[in-house]
């Protein structure tokens, strides 16, 4: 016991940290119906610290945080002032060309790297997860604290515009520069938790604990559910992945997957009844 608290104490910590923040991000995503934004934001930013890789930096690098950081803020504006929101089949076309041209880009630019494929793998797998450090604990922190500050004081206006933005605009609030915030703040999340979670984790901690909540009916306390589940997910993927010596990011993202199939299923038998 005191060895697996020694071993996974840090990475347990990382995803306690991601369980708080991302599913609050979560709910504006299925709000806003944009569902795979997360993934071709992770993977833009993804793309910037490949570029950084590419560099010499080495993962733990400030650097590798700065490049992810400005592509993720490209990506945020493209995102907000590039599309019409009244169309929803062209954003969810824009997401995954922006999703296929980060992730081929990046395959291109580690093309002829010694290491390239590695590097790949970790940056979808989250192999650093079971690696994680006091440092990444602490940027991960910082980062996730302030957002987490701007998404409460801003909560209302943030979800007027993602549920009714129709209303948000007859009140006068740009649309598009509010999408710039959420997006930023977005960005901000993502950059610091694909270094450490991978692009599949990230994406799974942000939608299913949210989208597991819903199905259960717990419109009230929804954040609040959906705060338990990631949490319940994590200590499952932290054991299961001790014990096993299997990639914690890639466990946790079938426990993640699993649970939304046992959710469902629950779902579909008590409506049967």
């Amino acid at each position: 016991m005191s060895n697996f608290i020694a071993v996974m104490a840090l990475p347990m910590l990382a995803c306690l940290l991601l369980v708080l923040i991302l599913p609050s991000l979560g709910q504006h995503v299925l709000a806003r119906g944009v569902i795979f934004v997360d993934l071709a934001l992770a993977q833009i930013a993804a793309l910037g610290q490949s570029v950084a890789f590419l560099l010499g930096a080495e993962s733990h690098d400030p650097s590798t945080y700065y490049w992810s950081f400005a592509f993720t803020l490209l990506g945020a504006a493209l995102f907000s002032f590039l599309w019409d929101r009244d169309h929803s089949v062209l954003q969810e076309a824009f997401i995954g060309i922006a999703f296929a041209f980060a992730t081929a880009t990046t395959l291109l630019l580690l093309a002829n790297s010694p290491h390239g494929a590695e590097h790949v793998q970790g940056t979808l797998s989250g192999e650093a997860l079971g690696w994680v450090n006091w440092k990444d604990i602490v940027i991960m922190g910082v980062f996730y604290a302030l957002v987490g500050a701007f998404l409460f004081k801003k909560h209302k206006t943030l979800m007027l515009c993602s549920a009714d933005p129709k209303e948000a605009q007859r009140r006068g609030l740009s649309l598009k520069l509010w999408d710039f915030f959420f997006y930023t703040a977005f960005g901000l999340v993502v950059t610091s938790a694909v270094r450490v979670a991978g692009v599949l984790a990230v994406f799974s901690f942000l939608i299913v604990p949210i989208v597991c909540a819903n199905l259960l009916g717990h419109k009230q306390n929804r954040l609040a559910w959906a705060w338990g589940i990631g949490l319940v997910v994590s200590v499952l993927g932290s054991v299961l992945s001790y014990m096993k010596d299997w990639p914690m990011g890639a466990t946790i993202v079938c426990i993640f997957g699993l649970a939304v199939i046992l959710v469902s299923s629950m779902t579909r038998m008590k409506n049967a009844d």
